[in-house]
């Protein structure tokens, strides 16, 4: 039987469970424990399975098959193309909240600037960033069916790589070498990609990496350049985001027309500060098994702030300074959500669209099967018979 008890201290009162089990009691937790472990194993292989190969297969078939369209009517190609890249995320949530994730919003409402051109920069702790800011954007208007991410091209050659390329996200190398050709190869993407494909928002996480590795580093850039030293994220690279600003930003004070003279310009710039319990960054392996570090390490956090964009910032050493700034208002943010567990600012809960993450998979699973049963199969069969012909 389990009897509770109450254990005091000098300062406060701490409740705890003091538990007396049998052998039988034991022996049933334990059961219960491993069957859990079970479920939680195979529902984590489902939703693996799921992410790396049947929903990026079952993508790039489909967006392969519509680019005849684009010779007929661009706007319906992507219209098509949006709709399937907004059921990538609805997928990309229900694995989230698989794992138990839950997000906050502090800050500033972004549904009222979700149909607007807009640069979100996002300081970057772990893998996990990406639910935080799918979940939290998912339900925001068009944002997740037009956004274009600029992400390490680590994934480029994954069967995830090849998807995101199909939807016109871009691939960054790192290293201070090749920084010049990936800027300009961006900048020529953004001409020709950004209104081509009607996009929205461009996301980047302007850090360079994750922020366990590239904190010593950044110490040191910091300390070299008489800046003072950021305790919780660095200074951000401003390549990107400059050439963001340098091809889309505004022409002049009307904000009617980008600098590259292809459509609007990019008007707000959206800081998002995301924040992890005490600064604990939970591995994404361990969130799949749902194996988190306390009770509350599941509980994400972003804060927004919504700045207008000036014209100004087409020049990189004028954005380098507002960065810096806003980074450095960045890491007290971190500093105090650290200490209280909060941002400052309204908080707001997100709620997940159970309906839309159930249908999500029936959708992916439907689509991957019609393709293999018409598609794949029959190519896999001719390419393994011919190939046994020619000995």
């Amino acid at each position: 039987m389990l009897k509770s008890g109450l254990i005091e201290t000098d300062d406060q009162k701490v409740g705890v469970r003091v538990a007396n089990i049998d052998g039988s009691e034991r022996a049933d937790n334990t059961h219960m424990i491993e069957i859990r472990r079970i479920i939680q194993l195979v529902g984590a292989t489902y939703f693996f399975f799921m992410t790396i190969w049947v929903v990026p297969v079952a993508c790039v078939i489909t967006v392969s098959m519509l680019f005849p369209l684009m010779f007929f009517s661009m706007p319906m190609f992507n219209y098509l193309e949006h709709k399937l890249c907004g059921m990538v995320n609805a997928h990309w949530n229900a694995v989230a909240v698989f794992c138990g994730t839950t997000v906050t919003e502090y800050g500033t409402n972004l549904s009222s600037y979700a149909e607007e051109k807009c640069l979100l920069l996002a300081n970057h702790l772990g893998l996990l960033d990406h639910f935080v800011l799918m979940q939290s954007l998912n339900e925001k208007g068009s944002i997740r069916s037009r956004w274009m991410w600029v992400i390490y091209n680590i994934w480029k050659y994954t069967p995830l790589g090849v998807m995101w390329t199909s939807h016109g996200n871009f691939f960054v190398n790192g290293g201070a070498s090749k920084r010049d050709s990936v800027i300009n190869a961006f900048r020529d993407h953004l001409k020709n990609s950004y209104y081509k494909y009607d996009f929205g928002w461009v996301i980047m996480y302007p850090e360079g990496s994750r922020f366990y590795l590239v904190k010593k580093t950044g110490r040191s850039f910091a300390e070299k350049n008489n800046l003072k030293p950021l305790d919780n994220c660095v200074y951000p690279r401003t390549g990107a985001a400059h050439a963001v600003l340098d091809v889309l930003g505004p022409a002049d004070d009307s904000f009617t027309l980008s600098r590259c003279g292809k459509g609007a310009p990019i008007k707000y710039i959206i800081d998002a500060t995301i924040g992890y319990r005490r600064g604990v960054v939970p591995d994404i392996s361990d969130a799949m098994m749902g194996d988190w570090a306390t009770v509350d390490t599941p509980d994400f956090a972003v804060h927004y702030d919504v700045i207008p964009v000036k014209k100004e910032w087409a020049d990189e050493e004028k954005l380098k300074e507002f960065l810096y700034e806003r980074y450095a208002i960045k890491d007290k943010l971190l500093a105090e959500f650290y200490k209280t567990g909060s941002f400052p600012g309204k908080q707001t809960k997100i709620v997940p669209n159970n309906y839309e993450m159930s249908l999500a998979q029936v959708f992916w699973g439907t689509l991957y099967y019609a393709h293999y049963y018409y598609w794949l199969r029959p190519l896999i069969v001719y390419g393994w018979t011919s190939f046994i012909s020619m000995f």
